[in-house]
């Protein structure tokens, strides 16, 4: 086995920028270097990797196998790298958190903040605040260091996502909406009247939106204001339980409950960081704290 991990990131190159050329383009390399990288890599590992037969190449059936094993070994380099740099940094002198504002004045996240400025009093910090999607694309484009938010789906891109918790979530409406006046409430009524949603504000065909569960929808970049329209009687909502029971809401919204709807999902917290830069120790001191906090205010384990 004589492969490189120069071959392997051209490979990816080639296979995610449809040609040789694009991939030598992307790479600053030479057309005729990226094509002979990739016919040594397809000898070292003794099967074709592209097929040349069509006017650009495709990957084979091994090309395909081989491609998430090719970002495998890539991604735990870069995590190497990453590691041995925090290393040989020592302890970070400033750090810049992106919290999600569904966060907003929870326990855990807050009082995670008090121990890092008793711990840390010299660290310089900034924190930004901003929906799911702010937070992942200020860290991928390393505006922050870190994230904390609750997630949602969203492509890999750059990012390593660290599960710290799951919260609870529940069926709510406003407490004058008709759903709140019936009993026995299962999908096919919540099929009838709108649902809250929440939108996801990732670049468009990043990622796919949620199927919503009723014939009308709409969508929202903010649990807080989602659960402000739910209380206005705009539509029924999934909410993390948190935000349901925040004291401007907690006396206008009604938890729906029966057999028939179950449990609401769950909602995960994680941080999130970008896999070439990897963390500090603080910022990992910060992470496991965070987790410890949660498990502490009795969110369920992930």
């Amino acid at each position: 086995m004589h492969w490189t991990l120069d071959q392997l990131t051209l490979f990816i190159a080639c296979a995610e920028r449809g040609s040789f050329s694009a991939a030598a383009r992307h790479a600053g390399r030479a057309q005729s270097v990226v094509s002979t990288a990739i016919a040594n890599l397809e000898l070292d590992l003794d099967c074709e990797l592209f097929d040349r037969s069509t006017r650009s190449p495709t990957l084979t059936a091994a090309g395909q196998a081989l491609l998430p094993e090719a970002r495998a070994v890539i991604a735990q380099c870069q995590r190497l790298t990453a590691r041995a740099e925090t290393l040989a940094r020592g302890e970070e002198a400033q750090l810049v958190i992106a919290i999600d504002e569904a966060l907003v004045e929870m326990p855990p996240v807050d009082a995670t903040l008090e121990a890092l400025a008793e711990r840390y009093p010299a660290l310089s910090l900034t924190l930004l605040y901003g929906g799911e999607g702010d937070v992942a694309n200020w860290v991928e484009e390393r505006t922050a260091n870190l994230g904390i938010m609750l997630s949602q789906d969203h492509s890999p891109g750059e990012l390593d996502a660290t599960r710290i918790a799951l919260l609870r979530q529940h069926w709510i409406v406003g407490s004058r909406h008709a759903l709140a006046q019936q009993s026995n409430i299962g999908p096919q009524h919540l099929m009838q009247h709108r649902q809250l949603m929440i939108a996801s504000r990732r670049r468009p065909g990043q990622t796919p939106e949620s199927t919503p569960q009723s014939t009308h929808c709409w969508r929202l970049n903010s649990f807080y204001s989602m659960a402000e329209l739910a209380t206005r009687g705009l539509g029924w909502a999934i909410l993390p339980e948190h935000i349901a029971h925040y004291p401007p809401f907690r006396q206008r919204l009604v938890r729906l409950t029966s057999d028939a709807l179950g449990q609401a999902p769950s909602i995960e917290v994680e941080t999130v960081i970008r896999r070439d830069t990897g963390q500090g120790p603080i910022a990992r001191w910060l992470t496991a704290q965070l987790r410890e906090r949660f498990r502490e205010m009795g969110a369920q384990k992930p």
